[in-house]
Order: C-alpha cells, then sequence, then structure tokens
C-alpha cells in the first residue's frame, strides 16, 4: 500500500561520474560492511535492513538517465460536433461507464473508447448536463439522430468534461426539429413535445474546440520529438473540416510495467492547467477522495528522463481494462530521500516496497487539489492512429 504524506525536502549534491562496475563493487562492500555491523552491534531497525537489501542488490548511477523512445507520439483523434447555448462545440470521446456504450462508440468512431465503470460514481456535482436524441432528425448524434447539447463551455463556471448522458425521445404526435441549447429542450419538454430520460451513464468527453476558445495549439506541431516538453499546449491541430484533432500522446507505464500513453486535455488547479495548455476545469476538484480519481505518480527527483518534471516516466495505479481504471487522476509527486540513490521505478509494487524502505517520499501535488484528465492508451491504438501529417522527428 502506497502511502501519501508531505514531504521533507533534503539537500544534496551530485557525485562525480564513476563506471558502473565500480559503483557496484562500493555498493556490495557498503553492504557488506553494514551486514557486520549489525552482527557486532545489534540487529537494526526493519527499515534500515530494507534499505540495505535494496543498496546491495540494485547498485547506483547517480549520473543515470532514462530517456524512452517514442515518449512523444502525434495521434489523430476523431472530433465529434456538439451544440452549447445555440453556437457548435467539438470535443472527443475517450471514455464511458457503460461497456455497451464504451463498444458502440468504438465502432462509430473507429477510435478505441475505454470502458471506466468508475466514472460512475462521478459526485453530481462535479458533472455536466449532456442530451442525447434517440430519435427525430437524423445526423450525426450517437444514436443517429441531431447531435447531443451540451450545459457548458471550458471557462463557464458549471463545464464538467464528465457529462451526465440524458436521452431525449420526441412524442409522437410532435414535429422534431434541431434542438441547439439546453433553454430550447427545456422548452419543448413543458410543451409536452418530447420527454427527457436521465440516464446513469457518465462519459468522458473534454472539449476541444468551442464559441471564441480551443484548446491551446502548439507552435512547434511539426517538430515533435522524444525530447519537447508538455508546457506549450497538448494540441497539434484541430481541423474541423475532416473532424480530426491530432494531439500528443506521452509515454508512461501502467500499474503492473506495461507500456501505456496519455493525452492531456484539462486540469485542475489553473497554474499546472495553465502551464500544459489545457483547460482550467474548478469542479475536478470535487473529484479528490473518490474512486473517480486514482492515483498518478510523477517524479520529481532522481533518474533524469522523460517525465513531465524532467526526471523518469509516471506510474499509474490502474490502466483500461482495470476495474479500478479512470481518467481523472489524483498527482502525487514521488522524490528520492537521497537522490543518489535513485533507480528506476516501473510499477505501484516497486513504488510501495521502496516508500516502504524509507528511500522516497509520496507527497500529493499542489496542496493535494491537483487532478488532470489524461485518458490512457495502449500502444496498439496509439500507433494505429498515429498522425501522418505530424511525423514523430528524431530529436
Amino acid at each position: 500500500m502506497i502511502k501519501i504524506r508531505n514531504a521533507v525536502k533534503n539537500d544534496y549534491s551530485h557525485k562525480k561520474n564513476i563506471p558502473p562496475i565500480y559503483m557496484r563493487s562500493i555498493k556490495l562492500t557498503i553492504a557488506a560492511f553494514l551486514l557486520t555491523a549489525t552482527i557486532v552491534l545489534g540487529p537494526t531497525s526493519i527499515q534500515q535492513q530494507q534499505q540495505q537489501q535494496v543498496l546491495a542488490q540494485q547498485p547506483s548511477d547517480p549520473g543515470s538517465v532514462l530517456k524512452l523512445s517514442r515518449t512523444n507520439v502525434p495521434i489523430d483523434i476523431p472530433l465529434l460536433k456538439g451544440y452549447e447555448n445555440g453556437n457548435e462545440l467539438y470535443f472527443i470521446a475517450t471514455d464511458v461507464s457503460d461497456e455497451k456504450i464504451a463498444t458502440d462508440a468504438t465502432n462509430m468512431t473507429g477510435f478505441e473508447v475505454n470502458y471506466a465503470p468508475l466514472l460512475a460514481q462521478t459526485p453530481e456535482t462535479a458533472r455536466a448536463q449532456a442530451y442525447a436524441f434517440t430519435n427525430g432528425i437524423a445526423g450525426d448524434g450517437p444514436f443517429g439522430f441531431q447531435v447531443p447539447v451540451v450545459n457548458g463551455k471550458p471557462g463557464d463556471e458549471g463545464y464538467s468534461p464528465l457529462w451526465q448522458i440524458n436521452l431525449i425521445a420526441w412524442n409522437d404526435d410532435a414535429t422534431p426539429r434541431e434542438l441547439t441549447s439546453v433553454e430550447e429542450i427545456t422548452a419543448a419538454e413543458q410543451g409536452g413535445e418530447l420527454s427527457i430520460n436521465q440516464a446513469d451513464i457518465i462519459g468522458n468527453h473534454p472539449a476541444i474546440q468551442w464559441q471564441n476558445g480551443s484548446l491551446m495549439v502548439r507552435e512547434d506541431a511539426n517538430s515533435i520529438n522524444d525530447d519537447t516538453p508538455y508546457m506549450g499546449g497538448q494540441v497539434l491541430n484541430i481541423d474541423t473540416e475532416n473532424m480530426i484533432v491530432t494531439m500528443v500522446a506521452h509515454r508512461g507505464w501502467g500499474p503492473d510495467g506495461k507500456t501505456i500513453y496519455y493525452i492531456v486535455t484539462d486540469a485542475t488547479p489553473d497554474m499546472p492547467a495553465n502551464m500544459m495548455g489545457v483547460s482550467h476545469v474548478p469542479l475536478e476538484e470535487q473529484l479528490i477522495g473518490t474512486p473517480v480519481a486514482p492515483g498518478l505518480f510523477q517524479f520529481t527527483s532522481g533518474i533524469n528522463g522523460s517525465g513531465p518534471m524532467g526526471f523518469q516516466a509516471g506510474v499509474g495505479e490502474s490502466a483500461p481494462g482495470d476495474q479500478n481504471y479512470s481518467p481523472m487522476w489524483f498527482i502525487s509527486f514521488i522524490e528520492w530521500n537521497d537522490p543518489t540513490q535513485a533507480r528506476v521505478l516501473e510499477t505501484v509494487s516497486d513504488i510501495a516496497a521502496l516508500q516502504q524502505a524509507g528511500l522516497i517520499t509520496v507527497t500529493p501535488a499542489m496542496d493535494g487539489k491537483h487532478v488532470v484528465n489524461c485518458p490512457f492508451f495502449d500502444a496498439d491504438t496509439v500507433f494505429e492512429h498515429r498522425s501522418q501529417q505530424f511525423g514523430q522527428q528524431v530529436a
């Protein structure tokens, strides 16, 4: 079990570069000395014994760098259209709490939509309201009729990418027509023209472009490579004519060390959201402490690498296909208590073991108020939809 607590900052200096074979010899010598001291002077604490075992088994190289290959991959994701307050809004569908809807959405868009049952536990106050039509005017909506209507856009007080799905059916004696706002839907319901049924379905449908706004488009879209920083935007191109948004998929690890990729669409609080070039969604703070926000661990010291903080890639507590998967991540930082002893951590089990050994400290990011919408995808999905227009460049 991983315990998250406040970190204690430690000052340290980097050792000079030492060949790995000498570092291993030094570590084994230290381990042997500690073992001898234990025999002569008496038993140490369990934590000290765990530290000694870890140091003896895995030599350290303070000059190590872990830069994963194919770290930033441009991918094309289908855009979907909706209406908000009479205006067009373009969004993507990445996750949904209903398995059949996930399958249907995958078949409709040609892009894998994750089944994320935990989204059904989203607090009511953290949900937006979306209206999907089950009959009426034929169109590009999820049921073959007009496109959905949503009650807010990024920047609005009530905006959330987590949509509570309301099913709309025109009554038999009504004359269906296209509706483009919640006000029009409410008026039609009050006039006896249609009925609204609130389904127990939550979809993660982040907005990409809306009236007078969009996610930030990177200025370096044509030169994405493994060293491209997270800052400056997550979008490379928005094409509403061909209904495609090209985004950067970042490489990381799932709970078992398997490669995953993720995109970033929105976050709270505003500072990291603005730095990453995504929507700030204050309502996401209400997910903290709920099953909807599992842990995603990022590193603030240790092995230099391709993670968002300039160190090794992060590790998520779950992945698509797991019952505890959710795209809404509660971010915690991992700091090495002695960074010269850092090594690569690939799994949740690695994190728990080294935390128990007292080698790392796990701390909630941004005073425990940092949640990021990062839908996960497997490598097959990412490379199947890898952008041909924005090919990855060699660093």
